[in-house]
């Protein structure tokens, strides 16, 4: 994704083993979603309370858990441009990889996310937000056959 959006010029694996996918990518994919914004317990192993530790090097990372069914989470993919980052970044050798100007232009707008809230299941995971926006879109394509029927 970093490579497509101009933003670096080397392939994923060189990325990752750098450390060049952290300056735009600080983060999981998501977290649990409760009743809180960032409910508690993405660490957690299990139901008992165990703790899943977090893999080394990234000391952020919202959630270990393993998904069952009627767990939900967040998915946001994101790409983040973040000045501290960034210029940890500048001051060392992942600079060369680094489309600066690409930077520059898409700073104003701080980064790129998307979040959908995903059910797990038994089966096939439920994308909530996915499955919410198909029924708006849905209705409001039938709505000017009801006005038009309310109409007669």
């Amino acid at each position: 994704m970093l490579r497509e959006a101009d933003l670096i010029d080397c392939d994923a694996d060189e990325a990752v083993a750098s450390g060049l996918s952290g300056v735009f990518m600080p983060h999981g994919i998501g977290h649990l979603l409760g009743l809180q914004v960032h409910d508690v317990g993405g660490v957690q192993g299990d139901s008992t309370g165990g703790e899943r530790k977090r893999p080394e090097g990234h000391p952020y990372l919202r959630m270990t858990r393993m998904l069952e069914p009627g767990v939900v989470v967040t998915v946001e993919p994101g790409i983040y441009l973040i000045d501290s980052l960034l210029a940890a970044a500048h001051a060392d050798e992942r600079r060369a990889h680094i489309d600066w100007a690409v930077v520059d232009e898409l700073k104003p707008y701080g980064g790129i996310r998307i979040e959908d809230n995903v059910a797990a299941t038994a089966g096939k995971p439920e994308n909530m937000t996915r499955d919410a926006f198909a029924r708006v879109a849905a209705s409001q394509a039938r709505r000017p056959a009801v006005q038009s029927m309310l109409s007669n």
